[in-house]
C-alpha cells in the first residue's frame, strides 16, 4: 500500500511537470514511474497506470500559477530589478502605479463591499495606471512622429502617419510588452493578464519614466524599444500607396525631371499560371525603379513603389535608422511637418 501511494505521488509530480513544460504525459509519466520503481515487466500496476493517465487527461492542464505561489518570489525585488534591467532610474511609487490595472482596483473595491466595508470612509487607496498610460501614449506618439520626420526628411507625411500607426498599433505594443518582462508584475484579478493590460502597462511605464525623470528620457526609451521595431522592415509594405504612378509623376515633375515611363524588361511563362513580368520605370532614359509581378499592372505598380522609395530615400538600400549613441544628440522640432502627398498631387482623393 505504501509503495502504491509513493507511485501515485510520483506520477502526479511528473504529470504536473508535463503540463507545464509541454512534454507528453503518456511517455514521461508512465515510463518514468515504471523505470523508477522497476516495474517494467509488472502486470500488476498496468491498470493503475492506465487509469491515472486517463484521469490526468480528463482533468486537463492545470492553470498557470503566478511565481508568488511557489513562495520564493519577492515583488519589491522584482520592481527594483525591472528598472535596473533596462538601465533606467524609476521613481518606485510611479513604477508601482504603472502596473496596477483598473480591473485590479475594481476587484479590490468589490471585495471590500462584500465584506461590508464602507468605501467612502475607508477608501481603497489604490490608483490605477490609466492616467500614466494616457501620458505615455501621448509621449510615444509625439516622439515617433518627430523621430521618423528627422530620419526620413524626404518621406511624405502620409507615409510618416502610416508608419506611426503601425508602431502604435495594439498588436505591436502587445508584442513588445509581452517580451518585456511585465507578466509577473502586472497586478490584475487573473493570471496571466489579458492582452489589453499589457498594452496599458507598457504605455504606463513610459509615463512613469517621464514622471520619474523627464519626457526626453522617455522618448529615448520609446526609440530603443518601439522605433527599433522598424529595423529591417520595408516601409513601402507598411505604407499602402493607392496611386503610386500618379504620385511618382508629380514628384518627378517637382524635381524638374521627365515623366515616368514603364517598360517591360522581360517576361516568362506568360501563358501559364506561373507567369512573371518584370517592369522597369524610366525617367530621362534612366532606370529609377523596377519590380516583378504576376501581371503587368501589378508589376508596374510595384515598380512605381520601388521608384518612390528611392526618391524618398526609404528603400532597403538606404542608410539604416540610427539608434543608441548616434542619435543621442538629435534635436527635434515637434512642430515640423513633412510635405503632404495631397499637396503634391493637388487632389486629396488620389492617395
Amino acid at each position: 500500500m505504501a509503495a502504491s501511494c509513493r507511485l501515485i505521488s510520483h506520477c502526479r509530480i511528473l504529470s504536473r511537470f508535463c503540463n507545464n513544460s509541454g512534454i507528453s504525459p503518456h511517455l514521461t509519466c508512465l515510463q518514468g514511474c515504471m523505470v523508477r520503481r522497476g516495474l517494467n515487466n509488472s502486470r500488476k500496476y498496468q491498470p493503475l497506470l492506465r487509469e491515472l493517465y486517463k484521469r490526468r487527461i480528463k482533468a486537463g492542464p492545470e492553470p498557470e500559477l503566478h511565481p508568488s505561489e511557489s513562495g520564493c518570489w519577492n515583488y519589491n525585488s522584482e520592481i527594483y530589478a525591472f528598472g535596473k534591467r533596462y538601465g533606467e532610474d524609476f521613481d518606485e511609487s510611479f513604477l508601482r502605479k504603472a502596473f496596477i490595472t483598473s480591473d485590479y482596483r475594481q476587484a479590490e473595491e468589490e471585495s471590500r463591499r462584500q465584506l461590508g466595508i464602507d468605501l467612502e470612509s475607508v477608501p481603497v487607496g489604490v490608483v490605477d495606471n490609466s492616467e500614466l498610460a494616457q501620458k505615455g501614449e501621448q509621449i510615444a506618439s509625439r516622439y515617433i512622429k518627430a523621430y521618423l520626420r528627422h530620419s526620413y526628411p524626404m518621406m511624405l507625411e502620409e507615409g510618416i502617419q502610416a508608419v506611426h500607426d503601425y508602431l502604435m498599433d495594439d498588436q505591436m505594443i502587445y508584442y513588445i510588452a509581452s517580451n518585456f518582462g511585465l507578466t509577473d508584475l502586472i497586478m490584475s484579478p487573473n493570471y496571466p493578464p489579458e492582452d489589453h493590460m499589457y498594452c496599458t502597462a507598457f504605455k504606463a511605464v513610459i509615463g512613469a519614466l517621464a514622471e520619474s525623470q523627464n519626457e526626453e528620457r522617455a522618448g529615448l526609451f520609446v526609440r530603443d524599444f518601439v522605433a527599433s521595431q522598424l529595423a529591417g522592415k520595408n516601409l513601402m509594405e507598411i505604407w499602402d500607396v493607392k496611386n503610386p504612378m500618379g504620385l511618382l509623376s508629380s514628384a518627378l515633375s517637382m524635381q524638374g525631371r521627365g515623366p515616368p515611363e514603364p517598360r517591360l524588361l522581360w517576361q516568362s511563362a506568360s501563358a501559364t499560371m506561373l507567369s512573371l513580368y518584370h517592369v522597369g520605370i524610366y525617367s530621362d532614359k534612366q532606370l529609377i525603379g523596377r519590380s516583378p509581378g504576376e501581371t503587368l499592372p501589378i508589376a508596374e505598380e510595384m515598380a512605381a513603389k520601388d521608384a518612390l522609395s528611392k526618391l524618398m530615400n526609404i528603400s532597403l538600400a538606404a542608410k539604416p535608422l540610427q539608434f543608441g549613441e548616434k542619435s543621442e544628440s538629435w534635436k527635434f522640432d515637434y512642430n515640423q511637418r513633412n510635405q503632404s502627398a495631397n499637396d503634391l498631387l493637388q487632389t486629396p482623393t488620389n492617395i
